[in-house]
């Protein structure tokens, strides 16, 4: 025993060592899962002196970056910037010249950042700006084709870094994370970085701004005189349902469709159509980020527009089960840098086209969309999409049962029929095809549902569509899920919101009223299950909703996961489940999905219609036309299908009909009551017709990309291709005769263009 005198000592150092092990554990998972608020008392002190010193900054611009193409001038006492085209010697300022304005809008016109901070003390989000500030500290530091900026909002205690560069023909403005400084009173909200670059008054300048509402919108410039009272402000991807969904819930009921949500992270100016135009797109941050844009006439005469950075939110914290709560704001930042790209488009570049091929080849670039448009020499038809939906569960006193809609037999009936009609290149996505049919059952078993055929009947039905051309795409939701389902227990798999509460929304319908949303790790589960399930019944094609277009934030262990978190953990999935069925179609997914997406479903074609836009424009089909196929929402739900035809023929977009074998009326006590006319027999002579009419114009464009638009005239419009080749719509109720063509009313012409 007279080594006992050294147990002790080594005791001591393993559990010294062990607390140093739990430590780095507890602390890389922390870092793991977003930005804590950690800052020490002794950095906040050096980096927020009591008295700070302020070297005099210039109050005029001064070049401080410059390569072949763009000069970066900046004013350092507000940190404003200008950005000269060396091609064309054209000023892009992010201030206004004698601004009219108000102290407060003058303030926010001319600071080159501004920020929404939350008050601990007042939960609302207070803004403040570089000129409303007055006890600042900004340190500006040349770099490398451009300038950091440390910025020190003294009496609140933050602070950040901006970092303004050149990057060849485009500017990259940075915020770092890391960079963020933060006291115990007062926290970082949001930040907004040169919202005026670009900006215009009134009508002074001809030309628009771009929003990625729906397929594409324009806001012309134009003295409004305050008749427009709202801005355009959307969230990027959508509401995040993990936080506010109180709101979404209240515009679920009003009876008026939603809007558009903004699918891709951009926006833009022009100045003069064909002259000069800025392009912005959210490169970091883009998940916890607004587009906004004001028109003339919204709090003041200038047009702008801008992505804003959201660091934090508030939200509704229940403090009772009657839903009686208090707002509060989120605990820790979004843990993601935040980064604007701006381009800047000269000549025939510069309008919302050039915006769109710059976009095409952004996403290129980025391996989100392929190096070559698809290439030609396939089928001279184009596709026509199928949405059949296969069995639905009706809901009766005692117990709800199972409602067979389209079987197999059934669907490949209608397919004989339509190819014996003329349509010749058909794609199905079969609805309700697992074991318990389309509604309750999500995530379904990858089983199929014996009323609807054999796994034989299956097996023949898909050589059908290959033999014929086309695929029969299996649907599939990895997002939303019903707890009558046997894969799935709300208490184990739903996500959790930010609020504690089990994330689920109303459905509005009798016999599934509520639907929840699993976590994405149960998500990534399910997924796994399938695909391995997938390859073991022989599905090759999977069409899939809600995921590419759903994200929200949630609590994991006890932290909340941000929106890019679950993003990351989306994409991982569908990495994993292409390798499992390779052909995935998706409905408009969300940017970063496009990189899965094969065939694209549900494209809007329309904007929103809010009152201050001027046109609806094509811009997701310029991007896409010619890379990836994309079809339109189905045309039996059209209120004008004769117009809505035309605009499939304007945007290029194929065509797509939500059918059953079965009449409609029979869903009336089931979650797809809402479908009212889908019984292929009565649709079956106008899908013929249709198909044949669109193919007739499609055809020969379908391998060539869109290169430009134009409006000949009111209700009149032109979209050429790259294959020399145009197409004239005409969308009035008289004749159009213009230098190429007369085209009927309500009617198209395909003509040549080559030079």
């Amino acid at each position: 025993m007279r080594n006992n005198r050294w147990i002790k000592p080594l005791l001591l150092c393993g559990l010294l060592a062990a607390c140093i092990a739990v430590f780095v554990v507890i602390y890389k998972h922390g870092s793991d899962q977003e930005t804590v608020d950690t800052t020490p008392a002794a950095v906040l002190q050096t980096a927020f002196p009591d008295k700070p010193a302020q070297s005099p900054l210039a109050s005029d611009y001064r070049q401080i970056a410059e390569n072949d193409k763009l000069q970066l001038r900046l004013k350092e006492d507000t940190l404003a910037i200008q950005v000269v085209n060396k091609q064309s010697g054209y000023v892009w300022s992010s201030d206004m010249v004698k601004p009219d304005a108000n102290e407060t809008w003058l303030n926010f016109i001319q600071s080159g950042v501004s920020i929404d901070y939350f008050d601990k003390e007042n939960n609302n989000a207070i803004r403040t700006d570089l000129l409303t500030e007055t006890n600042k500290t900004i340190q500006i530091k040349p770099i490398d084709q451009g300038f950091q900026a440390t910025i020190r909002f003294n009496d609140l205690k933050i602070g950040l870094d901006l970092i303004v560069k050149l990057d060849g023909g485009q500017l990259v403005v940075r915020i770092p994370q890391k960079s963020v400084l933060e006291g115990e009173q007062f926290k970082l909200g949001s930040v907004l970085v040169y919202p005026f670059l670009g900006a215009t008054k009134a009508g002074d300048t001809s030309g628009y701004m771009f929003i990625p509402d729906g397929s594409g919108a324009l806001i012309a410039y134009a003295d409004n005189k305050g008749k427009f009272k709202t801005p355009y402000e959307a969230k990027i991807y959508g509401a995040n349902k993990g936080i506010d969904i109180a709101r979404i819930t209240d515009s679920l009921t009003d009876g008026a469709k939603d809007p558009y949500n903004a699918q891709f992270p951009v926006f833009g100016l022009v100045h003069g159509e064909n002259q000069h135009a800025l392009f912005g797109v959210v490169e970091d941050g883009k998940y916890n980020a607004k587009i906004i844009s004001y028109a003339s006439g919204v709090k003041t005469p200038y047009n702008w527009t801008t992505a804003q950075f959201i660091v934090r939110e508030s939200y509704l914290q229940p403090t009772s089960r009657t839903m009686g709560g208090v707002v509060v704001f989120e605990k820790n930042r979004n843990a993601e840098d935040m980064q604007l790209r701006y381009s800047f488009l000269e000549g025939s570049d510069a309008s919302y086209i050039g915006m769109a091929k710059s976009y095409r080849n952004y996403l290129i670039a980025h391996r989100d969309m392929p190096k070559e448009p698809i290439a030609a020499g396939g089928s001279a038809d184009i596709p026509i999409l199928l949405d059949v939906l296969g069995a639905e569960t009706e809901g009766s006193l005692f117990s709800n049962h199972l409602i067979p809609m389209t079987t197999v037999d059934q669907l490949s009936s209608m397919l004989n029929q339509l190819r014996d009609g003329g349509v010749t290149r058909i794609d199905v996505v079969y609805r309700g095809w697992n074991k318990g049919g389309y509604s309750g059952t999500n995530p379904a078993p990858i089983s199929f549902e014996s009323k609807l055929g054999s796994a034989n009947a299956f097996g023949k039905l898909s050589k059908q569509l290959d033999d014929q051309g086309g695929k029969l795409y299996y649907y599939a939701d990895y997002t939303t899920a019903f707890d009558t389902s046997k894969r799935f227990s709300a208490r184990d798999g739903a996500a959790i919101k930010i609020d504690k509460s089990l994330l689920s929304v109303p459905t509005y319908q009798e016999v599934y009223p509520m639907k929840y949303f699993m976590s994405a790790d149960y998500a990534k589960k399910i997924a796994a299950d399938n695909g391995s399930a997938y390859k073991k019944k022989g599905i090759a094609s999977i069409a899939v909703d809600e995921t590419p277009y759903e994200l929200f934030s949630e609590r994991v262990n006890g932290q909340v996961s941000s929106r890019s978190k679950t993003a990351e953990s989306y994409t991982s999935m569908m990495e994993q489940l292409k390798s499992q069925a390779p052909n995935m179609a998706m409905y408009h997914p969300n940017d970063y999905m496009l990189a899965y997406a094969d065939q694209l479903l549900d494209v809007p074609m329309h904007s929103s219609q809010y009152t201050y836009t001027s046109e609806a424009v094509p811009f997701e089909q310029i991007v896409l036309k010619g890379y990836k196929n994309y079809f339109a929402e189905p045309i039996n739900f059209f209120a004008n299908p004769r117009k809505e035809l035309l605009a499939m023929i304007e945007t290029a977009s194929y065509p797509t009909y939500y059918l059953t074998s079965e009449q409609a009326f029979r869903l009336a006590h089931t979650n797809s009551r809402d479908v009212f006319a889908s019984a292929f027999a009565d649709w079956k002579d106008n899908i013929v017709k249709t198909y044949k009419q669109l193919n007739a114009a499609l055809a020969p464009v379908q391998y060539a990309t869109i290169e430009g638009r134009s409006v000949l005239s009111a209700g009149v419009v032109q979209v050429k291709y790259s294959n020399g080749k145009a197409i004239i719509v005409n969308y009035n109720d008289s004749a159009y005769t213009g230098e190429k063509a007369t085209v009927e009313p309500l009617s198209y012409k395909v003509i040549e263009v080559r030079t």
